[in-house]
């Protein structure tokens, strides 16, 4: 049995080396960045108009996204929702990486018989090693129902943020102790 610690981060990975040349994701992010100033602010959430992307602007986004959708389900059930919940994935990761010196990363599937296909959108932070992942915060705020999930993470990442800043921005360090051979 390995230790819980024998495995190689993703972000050292070759598969995710590649995977942030995706023309796909690449294509999807240059979308998305459009509609912030054009569509989100106006149809989606006229409400945060004056206070794009701010952590009070979340809770304003959540309290949406529950009254829009009955279920993480109901958010990608037809072509409408799914364009419509992508654009407050993008608003969701774009407020965190703003807010904390991050990156949009794609994140390839995982493991020997991963969960999904396809790439994840995801936000990497400079001070952990795991992702901001925009698509589980909006599933964890479906599912929950409490109107208070994506700014509780939101608070982490702030509080890690923040302590991170006062020890004078050190390299990330990996918990993961393997690395791959290229």
């Amino acid at each position: 049995m390995g230790k819980a610690f024998d495995y190689v981060p993703t972000q050292l990975t070759k598969a995710f080396r590649e995977a942030q040349a995706d023309e796909k994701f690449q294509g999807w992010l240059k979308m998305q960045e459009a509609v912030m100033g054009i569509e989100f602010p106006i149809y989606d959430l006229p409400e945060v108009r004056d206070s794009m992307f701010t952590k009070d602007s979340l809770a304003v986004a959540e309290a949406k996204l529950i009254e829009l959708y009955d279920s993480n389900r109901a958010a990608y059930d037809g072509e409408e929702n799914v364009h419509r919940t992508m654009r407050y994935v993008y608003y969701v990761g774009e407020t965190f990486r703003r807010a904390f010196e991050g990156t949009w990363v794609a994140i390839p599937p995982q493991g020997d018989k991963p969960q999904r296909e396809g790439l994840l959108p995801g936000v990497d932070l400079p001070f952990r090693e795991s992702f901001v992942t925009p698509t589980q915060l909006i599933h964890l705020a479906l599912t929950r129902r409490s109107g208070i999930e994506i700014t509780r993470v939101y608070g982490f990442a702030e509080r890690d943020y923040n302590e991170w800043l006062d020890a004078g921005k050190p390299p990330r360090t990996y918990q993961g102790t393997l690395r791959e051979d290229d």
